[in-house]
């Protein structure tokens, strides 16, 4: 089923008479990774509204958008947890705003980071689709994906999943998402713009831009490791730098290995439209276990 918007997608809700602002989200098998795990990509769109929220409403006069994000996460989240987020405007001016985000679970932090706010006096086409409420069920209608051999290594995993002979995880699968080119060296990662990812400005939703070039980001660090290393991305920054029209055709995502180290791994992530237009670059750290 189609969702009608990101928040629908990711279960998110706002916190009734929250101030500053607070929001939920549900996780369940929707939001796995190929693996069967929750990663920082699922969070991604909680993590840029609340990054955007209190900024934009400090001043409705002029609408804003965020220009980058920076996040740091711990303990990796189960597939049964509710999140809660929470955030506030650090420094701003006419033009600039920092805002910081948390992430808990159970009052334990979980993710953590910024977000630079822009005022840009864009035209908005409509309105923000986040609902007031309770916190929705966990989308769990989706299976989860079936364990992955050990002796497998990491391109060999990756291989198949663009063979589609394994299933590149519910998560992926809700984007649309294709791993057109398995490459280690410059593994690429094509999702389409559909029109339920879009914002107010009738583009696509920066925190589906985030979710995107992160999870494009753990496939490229996954195609990269040995057999039996498991891994979880703590650090990830991306910028944003175009919005793309949520008109169908392929966003594109290229990831090139910085270093694949034994405890700790960077990639490089540059996300493209289908005309070649650069639209976000970013870089993740994963954390990597034998």
């Amino acid at each position: 089923m189609t969702p009608k918007n990101a928040f629908e997608a990711f279960a998110i809700r706002v916190i009734a008479d929250s101030d500053p602002i607070a929001m939920t989200q549900s996780l369940g098998t929707r939001v796995l990774d190929h693996r069967g795990l929750v990663d920082m990509p699922a969070l991604m769109v909680l993590f840029d509204d609340l990054g955007g929220i209190p900024f934009a409403i400090a001043d409705r006069s002029s609408s804003s958008l965020q220009a980058r994000l920076s996040l740091s996460m711990g303990a990796r989240p189960g597939v049964d947890d509710v999140l809660r987020g929470d955030s506030r405007v650090e420094m701003s001016d006419e033009a600039l705003g920092s805002t910081t985000v948390r992430i808990t679970r159970g009052g334990e932090p979980v993710l953590t980071g910024t977000a630079r706010n822009v005022r840009v006096g864009r035209a908005v086409v409509g309105e923000s689709e986040v609902v007031v409420g309770e916190p929705l069920p966990a989308p769990d209608e989706v299976p989860a994906p079936a364990p992955i051999d050990p002796s497998l290594t990491g391109a060999q995993i990756i291989a198949s999943i663009a063979d589609g002979s394994r299933r590149i995880g519910p998560l992926a699968e809700l984007l649309g998402g294709e791993v057109v080119d398995p490459d280690p060296a410059a593994l690429r990662f094509a999702v389409p713009a559909a029109q339920w990812m879009g914002n107010f400005f009738g583009t696509m939703h920066g925190g589906m831009i985030g979710a995107i070039t992160a999870q494009a980001a753990s496939l490229g660090v996954a195609a990269n490791l040995r057999a039996g290393v498991g891994y979880q991305l703590v650090e990830f920054t991306v910028a944003f730098l175009r919005s793309p029209a949520v008109d169908g055709r392929p966003v594109t995502a290229t990831v090139t290995p910085v270093k694949i180290g034994r405890r700790l791994s960077t990639v490089d992530v540059v996300l493209h439209d289908a005309d070649g237009t650069l639209l976000a670059r970013g870089t993740a750290d994963a954390r990597c276990d034998a």
